[in-house]
Protein backbone atom coordinates (compact mmCIF):
# COMPACT_ATOMS: atom_id res chain seq x y z
CA UNK A 1 0.00 0.00 0.00
CA UNK A 2 1.21 3.65 -0.66
CA UNK A 3 0.47 6.43 0.82
CA UNK A 4 -0.45 10.17 0.02
CA UNK A 5 -1.77 13.37 1.82
CA UNK A 6 -5.13 13.65 -1.01
CA UNK A 7 -6.07 11.42 -4.13
CA UNK A 8 -7.12 14.36 -6.39
CA UNK A 9 -9.80 13.63 -9.27
CA UNK A 10 -9.65 15.32 -12.17
CA UNK A 11 -6.32 16.77 -14.24
CA UNK A 12 -8.44 20.41 -15.95
CA UNK A 13 -7.90 23.50 -14.50
CA UNK A 14 -8.89 23.54 -11.26
CA UNK A 15 -7.65 19.83 -10.68
CA UNK A 16 -3.98 20.99 -11.63
CA UNK A 17 -3.43 24.10 -9.87
CA UNK A 18 -4.47 22.83 -6.19
CA UNK A 19 -1.95 19.71 -6.89
CA UNK A 20 0.15 22.08 -7.70
CA UNK A 21 -0.52 24.14 -4.34
CA UNK A 22 -0.90 21.02 -2.52
CA UNK A 23 2.56 20.13 -3.04
CA UNK A 24 4.10 23.83 -2.69
CA UNK A 25 2.77 23.18 0.81
CA UNK A 26 4.46 20.14 1.47
CA UNK A 27 1.68 17.32 0.75
CA UNK A 28 1.61 14.30 -1.06
CA UNK A 29 -0.86 13.83 -3.85
CA UNK A 30 -1.72 11.16 -6.24
CA UNK A 31 -4.06 12.80 -9.86
CA UNK A 32 -6.80 10.35 -11.46
CA UNK A 33 -7.39 12.17 -14.39
CA UNK A 34 -9.15 11.16 -17.80
CA UNK A 35 -8.16 13.99 -20.35
CA UNK A 36 -11.06 13.69 -22.70
CA UNK A 37 -13.34 14.64 -19.98
CA UNK A 38 -11.84 17.39 -19.29
CA UNK A 39 -13.58 19.63 -22.40
CA UNK A 40 -14.36 23.07 -20.70
CA UNK A 41 -10.52 23.02 -19.74
CA UNK A 42 -9.46 22.41 -22.98
CA UNK A 43 -11.63 24.69 -25.03
CA UNK A 44 -10.96 27.56 -22.45
CA UNK A 45 -9.43 30.89 -23.95
CA UNK A 46 -8.08 30.95 -20.47
CA UNK A 47 -8.78 34.91 -20.28
CA UNK A 48 -8.63 36.01 -16.81
CA UNK A 49 -9.91 39.34 -15.97
CA UNK A 50 -10.80 40.75 -12.27
CA UNK A 51 -13.89 43.12 -14.21
CA UNK A 52 -16.67 42.10 -15.94
CA UNK A 53 -16.26 44.08 -18.67
CA UNK A 54 -20.08 43.97 -19.64
CA UNK A 55 -21.54 45.50 -16.88
CA UNK A 56 -18.18 47.20 -15.69
CA UNK A 57 -18.50 45.30 -12.27
CA UNK A 58 -15.62 44.38 -10.21
CA UNK A 59 -15.84 39.93 -10.10
CA UNK A 60 -16.17 38.59 -6.63
CA UNK A 61 -12.87 38.73 -4.42
CA UNK A 62 -10.74 40.36 -7.36
CA UNK A 63 -8.09 42.27 -5.36
CA UNK A 64 -7.11 38.87 -3.58
CA UNK A 65 -7.58 36.39 -6.74
CA UNK A 66 -5.62 38.71 -8.81
CA UNK A 67 -2.62 39.17 -6.12
CA UNK A 68 -2.57 35.26 -6.03
CA UNK A 69 -2.58 34.67 -9.27
CA UNK A 70 0.28 36.42 -10.51
CA UNK A 71 2.34 34.58 -8.33
CA UNK A 72 0.88 31.21 -8.58
CA UNK A 73 1.30 30.77 -12.67
CA UNK A 74 4.96 31.88 -13.16
CA UNK A 75 6.10 29.51 -9.77
CA UNK A 76 3.68 26.79 -11.73
CA UNK A 77 5.78 27.59 -15.17
CA UNK A 78 9.57 26.89 -12.99
CA UNK A 79 7.83 24.04 -11.20
CA UNK A 80 6.63 22.63 -15.09
CA UNK A 81 9.42 23.99 -16.92
CA UNK A 82 6.47 24.90 -20.00
CA UNK A 83 5.32 28.92 -20.61
CA UNK A 84 1.88 29.35 -20.76
CA UNK A 85 0.74 32.65 -18.16
CA UNK A 86 0.60 35.39 -20.54
CA UNK A 87 -0.38 38.94 -19.20
CA UNK A 88 -2.47 40.79 -22.01
CA UNK A 89 -4.36 43.53 -21.96
CA UNK A 90 -8.09 43.11 -22.58
CA UNK A 91 -9.35 46.20 -25.40
CA UNK A 92 -12.85 46.76 -24.14
CA UNK A 93 -14.91 48.25 -27.24
CA UNK A 94 -17.94 50.68 -26.23
CA UNK A 95 -21.37 50.61 -27.79
CA UNK A 96 -22.00 54.17 -27.13
CA UNK A 97 -20.30 57.44 -25.66
CA UNK A 98 -22.17 56.63 -22.50
CA UNK A 99 -20.23 53.51 -21.83
CA UNK A 100 -16.52 55.42 -22.41
CA UNK A 101 -18.12 58.23 -20.02
CA UNK A 102 -18.22 55.44 -17.94
CA UNK A 103 -15.29 53.95 -18.15
CA UNK A 104 -13.22 57.56 -18.12
CA UNK A 105 -15.43 58.24 -14.46
CA UNK A 106 -14.06 54.32 -12.93
CA UNK A 107 -10.66 55.00 -13.72
CA UNK A 108 -10.49 57.44 -10.94
CA UNK A 109 -12.34 55.01 -8.62
CA UNK A 110 -9.53 53.60 -6.39
CA UNK A 111 -10.95 50.30 -6.49
CA UNK A 112 -10.96 49.91 -10.35
CA UNK A 113 -8.13 52.05 -10.97
CA UNK A 114 -5.38 48.91 -10.32
CA UNK A 115 -7.76 47.35 -13.69
CA UNK A 116 -8.58 49.84 -15.76
CA UNK A 117 -6.63 52.17 -18.22
CA UNK A 118 -7.18 56.05 -18.33
CA UNK A 119 -7.50 57.85 -21.54
CA UNK A 120 -9.46 56.39 -24.89
CA UNK A 121 -6.66 54.11 -27.10
CA UNK A 122 -6.16 54.24 -30.55
CA UNK A 123 -7.67 51.00 -32.07
CA UNK A 124 -5.36 49.54 -34.76
CA UNK A 125 -6.06 48.31 -38.47
CA UNK A 126 -9.34 46.68 -39.33
CA UNK A 127 -10.81 46.65 -35.50
CA UNK A 128 -14.51 48.54 -35.62
CA UNK A 129 -14.72 50.36 -32.93
CA UNK A 130 -17.07 53.66 -33.80
CA UNK A 131 -17.22 54.65 -29.78
CA UNK A 132 -13.53 54.13 -29.25
CA UNK A 133 -12.16 51.59 -26.96
CA UNK A 134 -9.95 51.36 -24.07
CA UNK A 135 -7.32 48.35 -22.24
CA UNK A 136 -7.58 46.48 -18.93
CA UNK A 137 -4.66 46.26 -16.65
CA UNK A 138 -3.78 43.51 -14.91
CA UNK A 139 -5.47 40.68 -16.77
CA UNK A 140 -4.29 38.11 -19.76
CA UNK A 141 -4.59 34.58 -20.48
CA UNK A 142 -2.80 31.08 -19.71
CA UNK A 143 -2.76 28.80 -22.15
CA UNK A 144 -4.64 26.20 -20.29
CA UNK A 145 -3.87 22.76 -22.85
CA UNK A 146 -0.19 23.69 -22.49
CA UNK A 147 -0.35 24.01 -18.37
CA UNK A 148 -2.56 20.87 -17.82
CA UNK A 149 -0.34 18.62 -20.40
CA UNK A 150 3.12 20.34 -17.79
CA UNK A 151 1.14 19.68 -14.86
CA UNK A 152 0.52 16.42 -16.08
CA UNK A 153 4.29 15.55 -17.22
CA UNK A 154 5.25 17.10 -14.10
CA UNK A 155 3.12 14.42 -12.00
CA UNK A 156 4.11 11.49 -13.81
CA UNK A 157 8.29 11.99 -13.06
CA UNK A 158 6.79 11.68 -9.48
CA UNK A 159 4.66 9.20 -9.80
CA UNK A 160 1.76 11.05 -8.93
CA UNK A 161 -0.42 11.22 -11.93
CA UNK A 162 -3.05 7.87 -12.89
CA UNK A 163 -4.50 8.09 -16.67
CA UNK A 164 -8.15 6.45 -16.42
CA UNK A 165 -11.69 7.15 -14.76
CA UNK A 166 -11.57 6.86 -11.29
CA UNK A 167 -14.41 4.88 -9.80
CA UNK A 168 -15.74 5.68 -6.36
CA UNK A 169 -17.36 2.70 -5.85
CA UNK A 170 -13.89 1.46 -4.88
CA UNK A 171 -13.55 3.77 -2.34
CA UNK A 172 -13.03 2.11 1.22
CA UNK A 173 -12.63 2.89 4.65
CA UNK A 174 -9.03 3.10 5.59
CA UNK A 175 -7.35 3.76 9.09
CA UNK A 176 -5.39 6.69 6.83
CA UNK A 177 -8.70 7.77 5.89
CA UNK A 178 -9.80 6.10 2.80
CA UNK A 179 -8.27 3.20 0.32
CA UNK A 180 -8.40 3.38 -3.51
CA UNK A 181 -6.57 0.73 -5.27
CA UNK A 182 -2.98 0.06 -4.02
CA UNK A 183 -3.46 4.03 -2.47
CA UNK A 184 -4.46 5.19 0.60
CA UNK A 185 -5.26 8.58 1.91
CA UNK A 186 -6.28 11.20 4.02
CA UNK A 187 -8.81 12.39 1.84
CA UNK A 188 -10.30 12.46 -1.54
CA UNK A 189 -10.95 15.94 -3.68
CA UNK A 190 -13.36 16.34 -6.35
CA UNK A 191 -12.32 18.39 -9.04
CA UNK A 192 -14.36 16.50 -11.59
CA UNK A 193 -16.65 19.72 -13.33
CA UNK A 194 -18.48 19.27 -15.31
CA UNK A 195 -19.22 15.87 -14.72
CA UNK A 196 -19.94 16.53 -11.46
CA UNK A 197 -22.22 19.26 -12.89
CA UNK A 198 -24.17 17.62 -15.11
CA UNK A 199 -24.58 14.39 -12.88
CA UNK A 200 -22.58 11.82 -14.48
CA UNK A 201 -20.00 11.42 -11.84
CA UNK A 202 -20.57 8.66 -9.41
CA UNK A 203 -21.67 10.74 -6.76
CA UNK A 204 -23.96 13.81 -6.18
CA UNK A 205 -23.25 17.16 -5.13
CA UNK A 206 -26.35 19.96 -5.43
CA UNK A 207 -26.03 23.39 -6.73
CA UNK A 208 -25.03 23.14 -9.79
CA UNK A 209 -25.89 25.12 -13.05
CA UNK A 210 -24.43 23.87 -16.05
CA UNK A 211 -23.54 26.15 -18.75
CA UNK A 212 -22.58 25.61 -22.36
CA UNK A 213 -20.24 27.56 -23.94
CA UNK A 214 -19.05 27.34 -27.69
CA UNK A 215 -16.10 28.86 -29.50
CA UNK A 216 -15.01 29.19 -33.04
CA UNK A 217 -10.89 29.25 -34.29
CA UNK A 218 -10.88 31.38 -37.38
CA UNK A 219 -7.60 31.83 -39.60
CA UNK A 220 -7.32 35.80 -40.57
CA UNK A 221 -5.81 37.64 -43.82
CA UNK A 222 -3.72 39.07 -41.13
CA UNK A 223 -2.37 39.16 -37.58
CA UNK A 224 -4.65 40.26 -34.98
CA UNK A 225 -1.28 40.45 -32.96
CA UNK A 226 -1.50 40.45 -29.56
CA UNK A 227 -4.88 42.13 -29.27
CA UNK A 228 -7.93 40.65 -27.42
CA UNK A 229 -10.73 42.45 -28.45
CA UNK A 230 -14.41 42.51 -26.45
CA UNK A 231 -17.62 43.51 -26.92
CA UNK A 232 -19.76 41.23 -25.79
CA UNK A 233 -17.78 38.40 -27.04
CA UNK A 234 -13.77 38.01 -27.66
CA UNK A 235 -12.18 37.49 -30.14
CA UNK A 236 -8.10 36.69 -28.90
CA UNK A 237 -5.07 36.62 -31.86
CA UNK A 238 -3.43 33.74 -31.81
CA UNK A 239 -0.41 32.29 -33.70
CA UNK A 240 -0.13 32.19 -37.46
CA UNK A 241 -2.67 34.46 -37.98
CA UNK A 242 -5.39 32.73 -36.15
CA UNK A 243 -7.85 33.67 -33.49
CA UNK A 244 -10.19 32.39 -31.16
CA UNK A 245 -14.03 33.72 -30.65
CA UNK A 246 -16.08 33.64 -27.92
CA UNK A 247 -17.54 32.17 -25.71
CA UNK A 248 -21.34 31.91 -25.89
CA UNK A 249 -23.86 30.71 -22.83
CA UNK A 250 -26.72 28.34 -22.83
CA UNK A 251 -27.95 26.68 -19.95
CA UNK A 252 -29.21 23.59 -22.12
CA UNK A 253 -28.60 21.09 -25.41
CA UNK A 254 -25.54 19.72 -23.07
CA UNK A 255 -25.60 16.74 -25.53
CA UNK A 256 -25.69 18.38 -28.81
CA UNK A 257 -22.08 19.64 -29.17
CA UNK A 258 -21.42 22.68 -31.52
CA UNK A 259 -24.61 24.15 -33.12
CA UNK A 260 -25.63 26.49 -36.38
CA UNK A 261 -27.14 28.76 -34.20
CA UNK A 262 -24.33 29.58 -31.30
CA UNK A 263 -21.55 29.64 -34.68
CA UNK A 264 -24.04 32.59 -36.19
CA UNK A 265 -23.78 34.36 -33.21
CA UNK A 266 -20.27 34.50 -33.43
CA UNK A 267 -19.90 34.76 -36.67
CA UNK A 268 -22.07 38.25 -36.27
CA UNK A 269 -19.72 39.40 -32.94
CA UNK A 270 -16.53 38.72 -35.57
CA UNK A 271 -18.63 40.92 -38.53
CA UNK A 272 -19.30 43.93 -35.90
CA UNK A 273 -15.90 44.03 -34.73
CA UNK A 274 -13.43 42.82 -37.53
CA UNK A 275 -13.12 44.64 -40.80
CA UNK A 276 -11.22 42.27 -43.07
CA UNK A 277 -12.34 38.76 -44.14
CA UNK A 278 -12.19 35.86 -42.18
CA UNK A 279 -12.38 31.92 -42.85
CA UNK A 280 -13.73 29.71 -39.82
CA UNK A 281 -11.90 26.41 -39.20
CA UNK A 282 -12.79 24.90 -36.11
CA UNK A 283 -16.17 25.14 -34.45
CA UNK A 284 -15.99 23.88 -30.24
CA UNK A 285 -18.27 23.27 -27.40
CA UNK A 286 -17.75 22.43 -23.47
CA UNK A 287 -19.76 22.94 -20.56
CA UNK A 288 -19.19 25.27 -17.53
CA UNK A 289 -19.32 23.90 -13.97
CA UNK A 290 -21.32 26.56 -12.76
CA UNK A 291 -22.95 26.92 -9.69
CA UNK A 292 -26.77 28.60 -8.96
CA UNK A 293 -25.81 31.43 -6.58
CA UNK A 294 -22.10 32.30 -9.00
CA UNK A 295 -19.96 30.84 -5.71
CA UNK A 296 -17.53 28.38 -6.33
CA UNK A 297 -18.11 25.14 -4.20
CA UNK A 298 -15.20 24.69 -2.02
CA UNK A 299 -15.13 22.28 1.33
CA UNK A 300 -16.11 19.21 2.78
CA UNK A 301 -18.28 16.50 0.52
CA UNK A 302 -22.10 17.20 2.06
CA UNK A 303 -22.52 13.32 2.53
CA UNK A 304 -19.12 11.92 1.72
CA UNK A 305 -16.91 11.41 4.57
CA UNK A 306 -13.46 12.31 4.20
CA UNK A 307 -14.28 13.63 0.42
CA UNK A 308 -14.01 17.18 -0.54
CA UNK A 309 -15.08 19.84 -3.48
CA UNK A 310 -13.17 21.95 -5.05
CA UNK A 311 -15.55 22.84 -7.98
CA UNK A 312 -18.25 25.14 -9.19
CA UNK A 313 -15.83 27.95 -10.78
CA UNK A 314 -17.61 28.19 -13.96
CA UNK A 315 -15.48 30.83 -16.65
CA UNK A 316 -13.37 32.14 -13.94
CA UNK A 317 -11.56 28.91 -13.11
CA UNK A 318 -8.32 30.36 -14.18
CA UNK A 319 -8.46 33.64 -12.54
CA UNK A 320 -10.37 31.72 -8.90
CA UNK A 321 -8.51 28.81 -8.73
CA UNK A 322 -4.76 29.81 -7.32
CA UNK A 323 -6.54 31.61 -4.73
CA UNK A 324 -9.43 29.30 -3.50
CA UNK A 325 -6.31 26.72 -3.84
CA UNK A 326 -4.28 28.51 -1.10
CA UNK A 327 -7.99 28.48 0.84
CA UNK A 328 -8.37 25.15 0.85
CA UNK A 329 -4.53 23.59 0.90
CA UNK A 330 -4.19 25.99 4.57
CA UNK A 331 -7.70 24.90 5.44
CA UNK A 332 -6.61 21.12 5.56
CA UNK A 333 -3.39 21.34 6.49
CA UNK A 334 -3.05 24.46 9.10
CA UNK A 335 -6.89 24.45 9.78
CA UNK A 336 -6.89 27.97 8.61
CA UNK A 337 -11.07 29.88 7.95
CA UNK A 338 -12.47 28.27 4.67
CA UNK A 339 -14.88 30.53 2.72
CA UNK A 340 -18.29 29.93 4.36
CA UNK A 341 -19.82 31.13 1.12
CA UNK A 342 -18.42 28.71 -0.78
CA UNK A 343 -19.21 25.55 1.14
CA UNK A 344 -21.13 23.14 -0.86
CA UNK A 345 -23.07 22.29 2.39
CA UNK A 346 -25.27 25.73 1.17
CA UNK A 347 -27.45 23.88 -1.22
CA UNK A 348 -27.59 20.48 0.55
Amino acid sequence: MRYVDYIIVGGGISGSVLSYTLMKYGASVHVFDQPTENQSSRVAAGLWNPIVLKRLKKVWMADEMIANLHEVYPDMETWTGERFFEPLPLRRVFHNPGEQNQWMELTDNPGFKPYLNDGIHPTPPNIIAQHGSALTKATGRVHVATMIQGVRNALEKLNAYTEGRFDWSLVQPHSEGISYGDIAAHSIISCEGMQLATGQAQHNVAGFAPVKGEVLKVALPVSLGKECIHQGHFMLGEADNQASVGATYAWDGFDKGPTPEKRAELEEHIQKVWDAEYTVTNHLSGIRPASKDRRPLVGPHPNKENTWIFNGMGSRAVLMAPYLAQVLAEHLLYGAPIIEECLPQRFA
